[in-house]
């Protein structure tokens, strides 16, 4: 008579693990890539004090102002992900353009990368796009969906 085996054979086990390293390979990069886009999201939501601003002064004013931005930087100062902040003013176009950190804790696929933010004055509307900077732009794929225009001619 012979005893009943238990326990798992050797292939049993290598197959497992196959099947594990597969799985690892497929989440791991999207969990990166999830990573990076919340990253920038919350760069975003920053940014909308900046926004706030800058309406404001719109419609009190009927312009966005000099470029004289004394006091605004500290609407960015509280981030873990935003290096810096610029503005390009041109008639009654502002556009923000904002660097990402290039240290941890950002994601290494946006490390020192750029976003552009556009306002752009239309009879009287404010009118906002988001998209990649023209140089070292953030790739697409990391962009929430409503940030993914093209740049304007200014």
């Amino acid at each position: 008579m012979s005893k009943p085996q238990h326990g798992f054979t050797l292939i049993e086990l290598m197959v497992v693990v196959a099947i594990i390293g597969v799985l690892a390979s497929i989440a791991v990069p999207q969990y990166q890539n999830y990573t990076a886009r919340a990253q920038v999201s919350e760069a975003l939501n920053v940014l909308s004090g900046v926004k706030t601003e800058l309406a404001e002064r719109y419609a009190f004013s009927g312009d966005f102002g000099t470029g004289n931005d004394q006091g605004m930087e500290e609407l960015v100062s509280q981030t873990r992900y935003i290096q810096s902040v610029d503005y390009f003013y041109r008639d009654d176009n502002v556009a923000i353009g904002m660097a990402m950190r290039d240290e941890a804790p950002v994601s290494s696929a946006i490390r020192g990368k750029r976003l552009r933010v556009e306002l752009i004055a239309d009879s009287g509307a404010i009118k906002w796009s988001c998209m990649p900077a023209r140089q070292n732009g953030i790739e697409e794929k990391y962009l929430p969906g409503s940030c993914r225009g093209e740049p304007s001619n200014f």
